[in-house]
């Protein structure tokens, strides 16, 4: 981890409360973060659009593992 990511990584980790997610009969899909929320965890932490480009990345990169873990 690099210093410079420090403070995206953990507001993405204060964004754990904000993940959207659908369940159906298919079981649960976990369809990325609520950018509003996000917003909220951004200005609490004096953060900008760099970080909330860096959260979308991390978004992205969870997404998958979040639904081959789904049921």
């Amino acid at each position: 981890m690099f210093s410079e990511n420090w403070a995206s990584l953990t507001a993405f980790l204060d964004c754990a409360t904000q993940w959207r997610a659908l369940l159906g009969k298919g079981g649960l899909v976990w369809l990325g973060l609520d950018y509003s929320g996000v917003g909220e965890v951004l200005r609490a932490h004096g953060l900008g659009s760099e970080a909330f480009a860096d959260i979308r990345v991390m978004e992205t990169e969870a997404l998958g593992p979040l639904n081959e873990a789904a049921p």
